[in-house]
């Protein structure tokens, strides 16, 4: 078999925004253009509702009022106090250093001792908070920052698996929600869970216990620049996937896994017998060498072929199920960042590209994405 490092070359320098801050700078601003995951329209379901979130390290908040949703980025246009000091809650934009408030478009319409201290009225100070373009696929809500660039619209963005996403975004349930930090860089993170070679040595005891995968029973699939892994080698599952799933009879039937850049994995997995879950996970940058890990879990939205008894024993085995699927989600995951910490100690030690085999291909179809939205100038800005 070939090796994708045979068809995809990745710079020497790659590494390097994994420790100097300045081509980090260089590269968070590249990617705050690009349509990321934000987080759950559930949690803005009611007028007020809102909830804090990261975009290319930026904080930013997302609101309900009444049937819109906007976004903004989380601090005042006074002095640049953070207006969302929680992960999530309900009400008014209104500033907690000065009480300058905000309505729905952004702007300060209220502002203490406006006249006195500033000459005008609030309406024609025109303070205004930098908005968020956001856009929805299903219960995901994703946003990016402006450009005159940036005009590709979310379905454009994420191609085939728009349909796919926007079903499995789908859920009655509450999801569980885990969240770690990571010492260590998020392309670290994110690398780690688009390649499928480690998994012996890093989950012995979880994903590992039957050996390394053949690659030839599995398919990697690539659309836009994102890509998936599914256990089925049919070269048109995706487009099937697509299609069943817009027509809303897609069955779950194996595991698959959507990868959408830049930090974003959705999960199909199954726990036990039949049961099928969903696992939702974003790794958000936060310094060269720190991430944030958050995930969500809920029962997949799908049918599925359940054993007969199925109906009488499912309200006496959910809640243990439950508790095994974090147990077991969480512990992967652990194991995954534990790893990529270790890798972080001798970042500053890497000045060549990987050897990359099969079961590495997708980490680098992720880097070629990664090099046409990213690499163009980084080189120029930390020349002397």
């Amino acid at each position: 078999m070939t090796s994708a490092a045979a068809t995809t070359s990745m710079p020497p320098d790659w590494a390097r925004t994994l420790t100097d801050p300045q081509a980090f700078q260089h590269e968070q601003e590249k990617l705050s253009h690009v349509w990321t995951f934000l987080g759950l329209a559930r949690d803005v379901a009611n007028d007020g509702d809102w909830f804090r979130a990261t975009l290319a390290t930026r904080s930013v908040f997302v609101q309900r009022f009444g049937s819109d949703l906007k976004a903004f980025e989380n601090r005042c246009a006074h002095r640049f106090f953070p207006l969302r000091t929680a992960d999530k809650g309900n009400g008014p934009i209104v500033c907690g250093f000065h009480h300058w408030r905000y309505g729905s478009q952004g702007r300060a319409v209220g502002i203490p001792m406006c006249k006195e201290l500033f000459g005008v009225i609030p309406r024609e100070l025109d303070a205004r908070l930098k908005p968020v373009e956001i856009e929805l696929c299903g219960s995901f809500i994703f946003g990016r920052f402006p450009s005159p660039d940036a005009t590709e619209s979310l379905a454009e963005f994420l191609a085939e698996s728009f349909p796919i996403l926007e079903a499995m975004s789908e859920t009655t349930a509450v999801p569980q929600y885990l969240t770690r930090e990571v010492r260590a860089n998020w392309r670290l993170c994110y690398h780690t869970s688009v390649e499928d070679y480690h998994i012996v040595a890093i989950h012995p005891s979880t994903f590992g216990k039957g050996g390394y995968l053949k690659r030839e029973a599995i398919g990697y699939l690539r659309f836009g620049i994102h890509n998936a892994y599914f256990t089925t080698s049919d070269p048109e599952a995706l487009t099937k996937m697509a299609a069943e799933c817009q027509a809303g009879n897609w069955v779950s039937v194996n595991y698959r896994v959507f990868h959408v850049f830049p930090n974003l994995a959705v999960a199909h997995f199954r726990s036990d017998a039949q049961y099928w879950f969903i696992l939702v996970l974003q790794y958000s940058a936060v310094t060269t060498d720190r991430s944030v890990m958050r995930a969500w879990i809920y029962p997949a939205p799908f049918a599925a072929n359940h054993v007969w008894h199925d109906r009488w024993t499912r309200p006496f085995t959910t809640l243990s199920r439950k508790l095994g699927v974090r147990y077991y989600v969480s512990k992967v995951l652990k194991e995954d960042n534990d790893a990529c910490e270790q890798l972080q100690s001798v970042a500053h030690q890497v000045h060549e590209p990987p050897i990359l085999g099969g079961l590495e291909e997708r980490m680098a179809w992720f880097e070629e994405a990664y090099a046409k939205i990213v690499l163009p100038g980084t080189r120029k800005t930390s020349e002397p």
